[in-house]
C-alpha cells in the first residue's frame, strides 16, 4: 500500500480547521462546492461530486472531536475504493494549527496517479487554508 502524506501550517485557530473539515458548508468552501452531508459522527457518508469518475463517497470510520477525523472511500471513484483519509489537527503553542493529512490507498496504483493525487490534495488543502486564513477558498465548482 502507498500512502500520500501533506503536512502543512495554518495560521488559523484549530476550531477553524477542525470546522473546515466536518461541518458541511465549511467542507464544500475548499473541497467541491457540491456535497450532500450532515453532521459529523462515525458512519456518517459525505457524498462529493467533482466530475467524470471522480465523486467521491467517503464513510467517517474515525472520529476523536477537534483533533482526528478518518474517512473510507466506500463508492464514487474506483482508484480509491477502500482507501483511507486521515486528517490530525493539532494545536500550535504559538496559536497557529498544523494540519496533518494522509491518504493510504488501499490497492497499488501507477505511479502517475500518485502524482496526479498527491499534486490535487496539494493544491485543495492549500485551499483549506485559504478558508481557514481568508474565510475563503477554492473548491472544484461541478458544471452540471
Amino acid at each position: 500500500m502507498k500512502t500520500i502524506h501533506h503536512v502543512l501550517d495554518i495560521d488559523a485557530k484549530a476550531e477553524s480547521v477542525w470546522s473546515a473539515l466536518t461541518e458541511p458548508e465549511q467542507m464544500a468552501g475548499w473541497w467541491s462546492t457540491r456535497l450532500r452531508t450532515r453532521d459529523a459522527a462515525v458512519g456518517v457518508r459525505a457524498e462529493w461530486t467533482f466530475a467524470g469518475d471522480l465523486n467521491p463517497v467517503m464513510e467517517i470510520i474515525g472520529l476523536d472531536e477537534g483533533r482526528e477525523l478518518g474517512w473510507r472511500c466506500v463508492a464514487g471513484h474506483d482508484p480509491w475504493q477502500d482507501s483511507t483519509f486521515r486528517f490530525e489537527v493539532v494545536r500550535q503553542d504559538d496559536g497557529r494549527t498544523r494540519l496533518r493529512c494522509w491518504q493510504e490507498y488501499a490497492v497499488e496504483l501507477a505511479d502517475d496517479y500518485y502524482g496526479v493525487y498527491n499534486f490535487n490534495w496539494g493544491y485543495y488543502l492549500e485551499s483549506l487554508r485559504l478558508l481557514c486564513v481568508t474565510g475563503t477558498g477554492k473548491p472544484f465548482q461541478p458544471t452540471s
